[in-house]
């Protein structure tokens, strides 16, 4: 049996920040980029019309700055399981995150490696062995 792709879906206001994770994303094996998004309300339409299996969230996206946003697209229809993007990793961050609905929070400082730790663990509720970062 043909496992579907996952589709990623990113929301991040930094234009050559979110080139680069699209890029990076693009090139993880199973993985699909299902659109991209730079501002709030951009990221619950994209939510909405394109049913990612997976939001990369930046906590910064304007104008909703903060873990509202996270609410918001947990709220959504086929909500996506989310990972929250900050630019440190700190304990704190991460329960907050949390606690707004995440499913985790990767600092943007280790992106590759966060992803390459988060992404089995999120895809294995879909039966997969892993996702492995390349």
């Amino acid at each position: 049996m043909t496992q579907l792709p996952h589709r990623i879906a990113i929301a991040d206001d930094s234009p050559a920040f979110l080139a680069a994770a699209a890029s990076y994303v693009a090139g993880l094996p199973d993985c699909v980029i299902a659109g991209t998004a730079s501002s709030a309300l951009e990221a619950v339409e994209l939510v909405e019309s394109a049913v990612p299996d997976l939001l990369l969230l930046d906590l910064g996206l304007a104008p909703s700055r903060g873990l509202d946003l996270v609410r918001r697209v947990k709220a959504c229809p086929q909500a996506p399981a989310v990972i929250a993007l900050a630019l440190f990793h700190t304990p704190e961050a991460a329960a907050q995150a949390q606690s707004a609905g995440a499913d985790a929070l990767i600092g943007k400082e280790a992106f590759v490696s966060g992803l390459a730790e988060v992404l089995p663990r999120l895809f294995a509720a879909r039966g997969e062995a892993s996702v492995a970062a390349s």
